[in-house]
This record gives structure tokens, C-alpha cells and sequence, in this order.
């Protein structure tokens, strides 16, 4: 597609201004959001979304959760084909349902289209994770969901506002299935209030520009994301590549829940392909689609994180997914744990395969789930509560070409932020006693993993736990040569006659005031040979309590004199000779 020097410039005008008003909305659910996952913890993302005679495409996202923004595209592809014909200025929509176009039932998708010569020609949208849908466990983690209606509230496409006017009968049936209806209508306000700045936000620039100027400059940017990775793939080796990830379990019963990914690098093109992943099951592991296929996308962006992310980055990509499967499932199969696990091993096994191609862009893709829900009436208030702690999901990330893994989330879900202690200490019973680093559970390689995190808080009131985790027996993989990531741990009260060490889940254990909840959220792997790290990097890290001396010695063949803590470099240079 060519263009003139000023139209050049006008498509990057129009690039940036649509991504900064992604930010915007981002910055208003942030400012005006209730709930502490909102505004604090950052979980949802902005998109805004073009409609022409080729279908729905991405356009602009703010930097936030991928997975999110991603599967947001099938919901609006939904909702225009529930609503052919039946879309109108001034309507605002909602959907929740996994099989229409969302991921699991807590990430909830607004949607306001813009209208041009009577026509929807943008939608601005906000996709967001809510404390709570109803259904059996309090917060939308149901261990024991053996159907997707186990799950809580389903909602299909339906229109929260139709021609200007609040549709009263749909907020309060939403509103109605949750067990947090004022704090969830705060957080869904403040998403409609979003999606409704920025769609003002796109007519100011088409007043400023013209529908015409507008709609080549965003068909330019299209094109010149997808000829940027095009140029970039074909600078790649040529041939099938394959990877594998594990997932210790189902919820149900099964074991070694398995994701296979063969990637075709052929000239300028690719094709992913997850055949011979596990067939669907009875968990709440499973994936639909689009929650597949955004992991996929958000694998493929960190691999080539420079060139602008919309839908014309994604047209050099063929993915095919197996039919009846924990990687593309059909209803009733429950989903709920689906956007971290598996979504996390769709990812891993995406990124392994990509080890041979690009070596130096592989790694820090992943987590292992380790969380919980704890939930009652808290004295203070006597108001029902609820509360699980990112900074327990967050795990730590893996180490990656030239970088060591972080205490955090890992490339995928970092905009995500992990809110302070003292915020859920404010704001719910418990307290924290515990909150550090663990030696030597940093996954060598030559950059390293972070390491595990242990976690222990304290219950203030008697409350009630759901705690589910994975990762105990497949950890998190290195890459290029790396170790493996530390294991998670999860003990609900911690030295009591009741102690449960937790392997899957637990389900409404009681947990009296004082009791205390442990977790060891486990670490990334290691990119490259141990062998090969800076031994002042290792002797760095035993500074820090991050590795022993011990450590040192057995994992990157450094000897450290534990008087000292000095480097004898030409026992190091003998050890690692060997």
C-alpha cells in the first residue's frame, strides 16, 4: 500500500493517538475502578477494533495483558454476528461467556461501537477479570467444576445500553449474579464509562481527519505490521520445529495434561499447529479457542516485541487446533482455570519450539499457577469478603538472552502490578508475616530464574480457603541449556492438627483466626549453560541470599571460600573444566 510522504505521517499520527487513547481508558478504569483487582492490580486491557469489508481487526491496545486483548476480538465478531443488523448508535454491549467469544467467565468484555455515515465502522473495548460471578465458589475458581455452568453467571452478548439508554433488566440480572454486586457494579461502570471516552475519543480524530484519511491510515498500519514480521520471519531457518509443555493435572483426576506445538517456518510465513495435545477433559483446565489462540498471539509478540502490535501482525500466522481437545474444547467442558493453566503451557510449548529458531528471543513466557481464595465475614465491618493475592499468581519470571528473571510477572502478564501488602492488609483480616526470597531456588543457567518467593499470612477471623495450584511436579522449563524453575508449595494452616499441604486443591476448608496459609510461588527457568554464567554474577547472587555457597559450587561450578565470600577463580576454572 503506498503513501505520501504526509500520509506517511498522518498513519502514524493515527497509530499512536488510537493507542494513546487505549491508555486513556486504561487510566480511567484505573482511576474510577472499586475493586483492589482493578485498581490496583491492573487485571483488564484496552482495545479499540476496525470493521470493514475484510472482517474485524485489531487497530490498538494499551500495554497490559495480551491474553486479554487478543480474545476480545472473537467477542466483537460475536456480537456482530448475534446482532447482524441489530447494531445501533449509542448501543453498548457485555459479554462474559467463554464459548461466545470469551475465555473464562470472570474476564468480562465491554463494547461500544463508534458509528461513521451510519455505519460501525470502530468499537472501543475493555476486557477485565471481576472479583466474583456467582456459581458454587466464591470467586470464580471452582476446583470441582465438572461442567461450565459449575462456573457461575454465563453471559452471552447482550446490550447494557441500546440506542443511548441504560437497559435496566440486563445490569440488574448481571448485578443480581454475583455475590458482590455493589463493588462489581463500580467496576463495570467505570469499564462502560472507559469504552464510552474512547470512542469519543476516535470521533475527535475523525473530525480532525476524515472517515477517508482515517481508514487508509489504519489499512496502512495493518500492512506495515504485518511486512514487518514478515521480513523478520523470513530471516529465520526454514523447516518444522517442535515443543511441549506439561501441566501437572486436571482438577479431575488426570495427570500429565500434555500441550504439543509443531511451528512450520516456511519463507514468510508461519503455521502453528497443537495437534496431539491431551483431549479435552473434566477439569476446569480446558481452552476455548480464543483463549488458545490469544496465548498463542501473546507468545509470538514477545518474540518480536519492536514492531506495532494489531491484526496485521498476525496475518503471516496459520494456527490449527485440534478439535475436542484441553487446547480448543467444546461446551459443557469447564474453563475456569483455562487463561493462566493452560493458557501458560500453550505458551511454554509455543516458546520451546521456537528454542531452535530464535534462541536468543525464547524464554520468561510462562507461569505456574499457585493460588488461593480466602473468604468470610470480616469482624471490622461485618460485610462478606473476599480475597486471593497476586503476588502469590505472580510467581517469578525466567531468565531470558542477557537478562536474569525478575520477582514478578512473567513477559505476558507483567503489565499486570502486584498491589502492596499493606493494601490487603487494609482492606481484608489477614496479615502478613512472611514475604522474601528463598535461597537456592533460582533456576541456573547463564541467566538465571528468579527465585521463589515464600509467602505465609496470618487469618485475623475465622474464614474459609479455596486454594488450587500446579507446577508441583512440572515446573517451569529452561531454555537453550537452563534448569527448570522451583516447584510451588501450598500448606493450609500451617502447623495445626488441620495442616493440608496442597498437591491440586482444596475446597471451603475452614480456617480459624490465627491460622496461617503458606506458599511458595516457584521461579522461572534458566536460559543457557550455568556453566557459562559471569562467576562475579554468581558471587553476586550469594551476596544476596539468592544462591548458597553451596549453591554456587553445585549449579554454576564456582567456587566461593565461605569466609570471604571471594571468588577462588582458579578452583572455579578446574571445576567448570570438568
Amino acid at each position: 500500500m503506498e503513501l505520501s510522504r504526509s500520509e506517511l505521517i498522518t498513519a502514524e499520527i493515527v497509530r499512536n493517538y488510537l493507542e494513546s487513547v487505549c491508555e486513556e481508558m486504561s487510566k480511567i478504569v484505573e482511576n474510577t475502578a472499586i475493586s483492589q483487582i482493578f485498581s490496583e492490580a491492573h487485571d483488564y486491557s484496552t482495545g479499540i477494533f476496525y470493521l470493514d469489508e475484510q472482517g474485524v481487526s485489531l487497530v490498538a491496545r494499551a500495554q497490559a495483558v495480551p491474553v486479554h486483548i487478543f480474545a476480545a476480538l472473537t467477542s466483537v465478531e460475536t456480537v456482530l454476528r448475534i446482532y447482524a443488523g441489530d447494531v445501533n448508535e449509542g448501543d453498548l454491549f457485555f459479554v462474559s461467556d467463554p464459548y461466545y467469544g470469551g475465555s473464562h467467565i470472570p474476564d468480562w468484555t465491554v463494547i461500544r461501537p463508534v458509528f461513521f455515515d451510519g455505519k460501525p465502522r470502530f468499537f472501543t473495548s475493555l476486557r477485565g477479570h471481576v472479583n466474583d460471578v456467582g456459581g458454587c465458589a466464591p470467586g470464580g475458581y471452582n476446583t470441582l467444576a465438572r461442567e461450565i455452568w459449575h462456573e457461575g453467571f454465563r453471559c452471552p452478548p447482550v446490550k447494557l445500553e441500546e440506542r443511548g439508554e441504560r437497559v435496566a433488566d440486563v445490569w440488574n440480572l448481571i448485578l443480581s449474579n454475583t455475590r458482590q454486586p455493589d463493588e462489581i457494579s463500580g467496576d463495570l461502570h467505570a469499564m462502560a464509562g472507559a469504552c464510552t471516552i474512547g470512542a469519543r475519543r476516535v470521533e475527535e480524530l475523525v473530525a480532525k481527519y476524515g472517515l477517508a484519511a482515517t481508514t487508509r491510515s489504519v489499512a496502512w498500519v495493518l500492512s506495515y505490521s504485518e511486512q514487518r514480521l514478515r521480513s523478520e520471519i523470513s530471516k529465520w531457518p526454514d523447516g518444522v520445529y517442535k515443543g511441549s509443555a506439561m501441566l501437572d493435572h486436571d482438577f479431575a483426576g488426570k495427570r500429565d495434561i500434555g500441550v504439543e506445538a509443531k511451528v512450520t517456518v516456511k519463507g514468510d510465513s508461519l503455521e502453528i499447529d497443537l495437534e496431539g495435545s491431551a483431549p479435552q477433559g473434566g477439569g476446569f483446565v480446558n481452552s476455548v479457542a480464543a483463549n488458545t489462540i490469544s496465548n498463542i498471539y501473546s507468545s509470538i509478540v514477545s518474540l518480536c516485541p519492536d514492531i506495532p502490535v494489531n491484526s496485521g501482525y498476525f496475518r503471516p500466522v496459520k494456527i490449527r487446533l485440534p478439535e475436542a481437545s484441553v487446547v480448543n474444547c467444546s461446551p459443557p467442558m469447564p474453563v475456569g482455570h483455562s487463561t493462566v493453566c493452560i493458557g501458560s503451557d500453550i505458551m511454554e510449548a509455543v516458546m520451546k519450539a521456537f528454542e531452535r529458531v530464535v534462541p536468543e528471543r525464547v524464554g520468561a513466557a510462562d507461569i505456574d499457577l499457585c493460588n488461593f481464595r480466602v473468604y468470610g465475614t470480616n469482624s471490622k465491618t461485618g460485610d462478606f469478603f473476599l480475597a486471593g493475592d497476586l503476588n502469590v499468581t505472580a510467581m517469578s519470571a525466567g531468565g531470558t538472552y542477557g537478562v536474569d528473571g525478575w520477582g514478578g510477572w512473567a513477559a505476558p502478564f507483567c503489565a499486570l502490578k502486584l498491589p502492596p501488602l499493606e493494601m490487603y492488609e487494609w482492606q481484608f483480616p489477614f496479615r502478613y508475616i512472611q514475604m522474601e526470597y528463598a535461597t537456592d531456588t533460582a533456576a541456573p543457567g547463564r541467566w538465571r530464574g528468579a527465585p521463589a518467593t515464600h509467602y505465609r499470612r496470618r487469618m485475623l477471623d475465622a474464614t474459609h480457603c479455596i486454594a488450587y495450584t500446579q507446577g508441583y511436579r512440572h515446573t517451569m522449563q529452561g531454555y537453550c541449556g537452563g534448569k527448570p524453575g522451583a516447584g510451588n508449595v501450598f500448606v493450609v494452616n500451617e502447623g495445626l492438627p488441620e495442616e493440608q499441604r496442597i498437591e491440586e486443591a482444596c475446597y471451603n476448608v475452614p480456617m480459624p483466626p490465627g491460622a496461617v496459609l503458606y506458599a511458595q510461588s516457584g521461579g522461572g527457568g534458566g536460559w543457557g549453560d550455568p556453566f557459562e554464567r559471569d562467576p562475579e554474577a554468581v558471587r553476586a547472587d550469594v551476596l544476596d541470599e539468592y544462591v548458597s555457597v553451596g549453591g554456587a559450587r553445585r549449579d554454576y561450578g564456582v567456587v566461593i571460600d565461605p569466609r570471604t565470600l571471594e571468588i577462588d577463580h582458579a578452583a572455579t576454572r578446574k571445576l567448570r573444566a570438568r
